[in-house]
């Protein structure tokens, strides 16, 4: 239990009486004489000794204007390649929320992709509206890669962790916000021609099946 103390009393210290030994003996022998008490001599304060606390190093905050980087084992029709693909699909999220840019998330959205499509339709309705997005980033905690069928049919399990996120009207004014949350996200993927295709994305609040 962490030490508390009652107001005031943090840091004081309990001054002891010091009476010599000569004085006690004659008080004892000769019963009469009487002697002022000595005033005790105080110590003197130990001087405080200042304890250095580390620095706290800020978080490098993110740029979410910048494309994410392919990472190259996507190129691969793999379990491996699959986790890849689906971890940089998903951190395109946050980057088409902030540019508009839909190159990349486009092309890797299969025509059955009903979470590919309702962002795409998201992300319009707030570029309509003059408004914009702060925040979001997303964080792949742990990526996991199943081949269904040999260079062909692919799944992959995400667990996914989203910063708080803000949306803007052009005023500057709060239209919604989301706090940071953790999400287990299921992809269903394809292996075409040489790319990947995000045939469908389940997601769910992490450790909620």
């Amino acid at each position: 239990m962490p030490n508390r103390y009652f107001p005031g009393m943090q840091g004081r210290r309990r001054w002891g009486r010091a009476v010599s030994a000569g004085l006690l003996v004659g008080l004892l022998v000769t019963g009469c004489t009487r002697a002022e008490p000595t005033e005790p001599t105080p110590e003197p304060p130990s001087p405080a000794t200042e304890t250095a606390r580390p620095t706290p190093t800020p978080s490098p905050t993110v740029d979410l204007s910048v494309p994410p980087t392919r990472p190259e084992a996507m190129a691969t029709p793999s379990a491996d390649g699959a986790a890849a693909a689906a971890s940089y699909f998903i951190s395109l999220y946050p980057y088409v929320y902030v540019t508009g840019d839909f190159t990349e998330w486009d092309a890797m959205s299969a025509p059955t992709c009903e979470f590919c499509s309702e962002s795409r339709v998201d992300v319009q309705r707030m570029l309509d509206a003059g408004n914009s997005t702060t925040g979001a980033s997303v964080e792949v905690l742990s990526a996991e890669g199943i081949e269904l069928s040999h260079r062909e049919w692919y799944s992959a399990r995400l667990r996914v962790k989203q910063g708080e996120g803000v949306e803007l009207d052009s005023a500057g004014t709060v239209v919604s916000s989301n706090p940071e949350a953790v999400y287990d996200f299921d992809f269903a993927m394809t292996w075409l021609e040489g790319a990947w295709r995000i045939d469908s994305v389940g997601l769910h609040p992490a450790g909620q099946e």
